[in-house]
């Protein structure tokens, strides 16, 4: 009974600690530094779920399908800063980023096996590095996303968003 109200309580107040800076208070920045912080809490120990944060950001598969609206920038660098926040590096998605950039500036019906190529060496990625909330991050966005293109629009809609929040990414990272 008692025990399990404090440990709920304790979540919530853990959950609404975690969200404050991804639901737009920015004048407060996250340390990047354990040492630096007075309360003891790493960014590591802050961090919500990487799937909560995607889920609860408002992706739209629209941006994806049909065209960007006003709420992808807002998305975007959500999803951008969460990842700088929580590991991610500009060595870490180079090479998946490189790849997508190459089919972007072919045709999507030549370069389709390519794209479909491209699923796996996301999943390597993080494999290599499984605890990275940032990699997580990048991996449920590109697995969502994926799957709403099906021709050269729908491809270039999906570089737009990427590019988008890697813009953000590199906007608030540390390489």
């Amino acid at each position: 009974g008692r025990l399990d109200a404090r440990r709920t309580l304790k979540s919530l107040v853990a959950d609404l600690r975690n969200n404050r800076f991804m639901m737009g208070d920015y004048n407060q920045k996250p340390k990047r530094c354990s040492s630096d912080r007075q309360d003891g809490y790493s960014n590591e120990n802050q961090a919500a779920d990487p799937k909560y944060v995607f889920e609860s950001a408002g992706y739209k598969a629209e941006w994806i399908t049909n065209e960007a609206d006003a709420l992808l920038p807002e998305f975007a660098d959500k999803m951008g800063k969460y990842m700088a926040d929580n590991g991610l590096t500009n060595s870490k998605i180079r090479s998946i980023y490189g790849e997508i950039k190459r089919i972007q500036m072919g045709e999507f019906e030549k370069e389709k096996a390519s794209f479909y190529l491209l699923k796996p060496k996301v999943a390597y990625a993080l494999g290599r590095d499984k605890k990275n909330k940032g990699l997580q991050l990048f991996k449920f966005i590109f697995d969502r996303s994926t799957k709403d293109v099906s021709n050269q629009k729908t491809y270039y809609n999906f570089c737009n968003l990427l590019e988008a929040i890697l813009a953000y990414h590199k906007a608030n990272g540390r390489d």
